[in-house]
């Protein structure tokens, strides 16, 4: 059975929009849903979102298989949420973000970025006021972008986009290929679920702000991640995590090996 995890937060007006995303596709393509937190507070697990209470509020009568799971084992609860994701392999998370910037982003580092950098399944990042996807339940995925940056990341993008929206059983709609600069490479065929179709878009401009500027109209970007690689990617981020702290709309971070 595939297993989606949310990384689960105790603020309940930040995690109700990730969670509601993580139960949606859970319902969708019929997989076990599982909200890991990190931390042992007193009450915890009964202030965390459950699956009935929010089925409840949409007027939704079926019934999910949802677990929760209170991990502790490091000092730093981000330690402490990536031992418990690896630990439960599963083949998608999600969790929410704040939109930091600079040295705020440094100084406070984004639990969605260390998920996303560390784990080795595709991470479905919510960023906290942007627009949602899903609405009492329903999924609405029409129009996706995906950054074309090279083949491989392309493929990597649509491969984890093709194996969501076959998964969810979600009607056709269109992928819009982006590709930044003069020089990005034509690109190969690549792997879309039947009826999708496919438009490629040229823009010029910083990467991160280029694709920041081309989701303003999308329902979800689909992006490639190799982590971060150089002290600049430290102190400011990746293209990657600086989409997750702009974009108006969520961000499917795909990890490359």
């Amino acid at each position: 059975m595939t297993t989606i995890a949310h990384a689960a937060a105790a603020h309940r007006d930040e995690d109700r929009v990730p969670f509601e995303h993580a139960l949606a596709l859970a319902l969708a393509s019929g997989a076990r849903l599982v909200s890991v937190h990190a931390g042992n507070e007193p009450d915890v697990e009964a202030r965390l979102f459950g699956a009935d209470e929010i089925l409840r509020s949409w007027n939704h009568t079926g019934r999910i298989a949802h677990e929760k799971i209170i991990h502790t084992c490091c000092d730093d609860p981000v330690d402490t949420t990536l031992d418990a994701l690896r630990r439960l392999q599963p083949d998608l998370v999600v969790v929410g973000t704040h939109a930091r910037t600079g040295i705020a982003r440094w100084m406070m580092a984004s639990r969605a970025e260390a998920l996303a950098e560390n784990l080795p399944s595709p991470t479905l990042v919510i960023p906290i006021g942007a627009r949602p996807f899903v609405e009492r339940g329903a999924l609405r995925l029409r129009r996706v972008l995906v950054p074309a940056g090279d083949a491989k990341s392309a493929k990597a993008a649509c491969d984890a986009l093709s194996r969501l929206l076959t998964r969810s059983s979600l009607p056709p709609g269109e992928v819009v290929l982006l590709k930044v600069g003069d020089g990005a490479p034509e690109l190969p065929e690549l792997p879309l679920p039947d009826g999708w179709l496919c438009q490629v878009k040229r823009v010029q401009g910083p990467v991160a702000e280029a694709i920041t500027e081309a989701a303003q109209d999308v329902d979800l970007v689909v992006m490639a991640t190799r982590g971060q690689d150089s002290f600049f990617d430290a102190l400011v981020g990746t293209h990657t995590e600086r989409v997750f702290h702009a974009a108006p709309c969520p961000v499917l971070a795909v990890p490359l090996a």
